[in-house]
């Protein structure tokens, strides 16, 4: 069967659910088809005009079967233009990353699911169909000059490194860079209004900036153009990663307090954050919003009263409201962190 309908809006996707919770774990998936059984297949394809279709397949299973499989066989016996990536077939190179079903995956080590819609990565532009153009991500990562400047002279052959200095760049160094948690990002798809550079562009720089070895002025220029700060912590990146890099917790986070120390004007609302925090022991959103934006409030006096009339601050609390006794417990939490 082959069947072109017509262009459709995508949803952004949602995060995946923890596999033993829904029963979507690699084994069971597996068991849910037998040699022969259909599967059915929908592709995101370019067409003519700049825009795209869905072209919908319907295919034979065979046992193991993946989801770069049932790429091939489409390609091989239905449409011999369907343009993929794919390199190694295991789990090494990355080129094969899509979308399947709303969420990223490799297409060599995901296993088919009886019904699927395979999509390009977000947050690149589309060279045709499945492929996109890496471009952007590789720019991104060239601005950072990912490589290691040394203060001084080797301390000798081999240099000693203690697992402290190298436990978090050794965690970037298995990114296989397949580009999964740069499209699962929602803050790189705000580029009209972030700088965001993205969790892969991100990974790579750690590789070299949270290496004790590296030179700190070296350091602090890469994360002057990170826009690491505006990161906010959703965990999508994780979600995805085939390579199981815990992006946010040993990548973002050390490299944020590495901004802290090297270059503390770009956390300037963190900072402000932790302030507040230490006096008052609570967050004080009014506060906050004072502080970090100062005069240029003034510039966005209506958002500034959609605020006020939503709740979101109250300047009343801010000036009049009793302080929270948790201050002190606050103050001894965050300055052991410190330690």
């Amino acid at each position: 069967m082959n069947l072109i309908v017509p262009q459709q809006t995508f949803p952004r996707g949602t995060a995946r659910t923890i596999g033993k919770e829904r029963g979507d774990t690699l084994a069971a998936r597996n068991r849910a088809l037998q040699d022969g059984d259909v599967v059915s297949v929908t592709i995101r394809r370019s067409d003519d005009n700049g825009g795209a279709t869905l072209q919908a397949f319907e295919i034979p299973y065979t046992r193991a079967m993946r989801v770069l499989d049932a790429l091939n066989y489409i390609s091989q016996h239905l449409a011999p233009d369907l343009a993929y990536r794919w390199l190694c077939g295991s789990k090494m190179c990355g080129t094969c990353a899509v979308r399947m079903n709303g969420r990223e995956v490799l297409a060599c080590w995901e296993a088919v699911e009886p019904s699927m819609t395979i999509e390009p990565l977000r947050n690149l532009p589309v060279v045709r169909d499945l492929v996109v153009d890496r471009a952007p991500y590789e720019q991104r990562v060239a601005n950072f000059q990912p490589w290691i400047e040394r203060d001084g002279d080797y301390a000798g052959f081999p240099e000693p490194l203690t697992h402290t200095e190298v436990k978090h760049a050794s965690k970037a160094l298995d990114c296989i860079s397949c580009m999964s948690c740069f499209s699962a990002c929602p803050v790189v798809g705000l580029s009209d209004v972030t700088n965001f550079a993205g969790p892969a562009p991100l990974v790579q720089l750690a590789q070299t900036a949270l290496d004790a070895r590296n030179s700190p002025d070296k350091v602090a220029s890469a994360l002057s153009v990170s826009g690491i700060f505006n990161c906010v912590s959703c965990y999508k990146c994780e979600e995805v990663c085939p390579a199981k890099i815990p992006i946010v917790t040993s990548v973002i986070e050390p490299l944020k307090t590495r901004a802290v120390i090297l270059s503390p004007q770009l956390a300037h609302h963190a900072l402000t954050f932790r302030s507040i925090i230490l006096a008052r022991g609570r967050i004080d959103p009014t506060e906050l919003v004072f502080r970090v934006r100062g005069l240029k409030l003034l510039l966005g006096l209506g958002r500034a009263l959609r605020m006020l009339v939503r709740r979101k601050i109250n300047p009343v609390k801010t000036l009049f409201g009793r302080w929270s006794g948790a201050s002190s417990v606050a103050a001894r939490l965050l300055r052991k962190k410190d330690r």
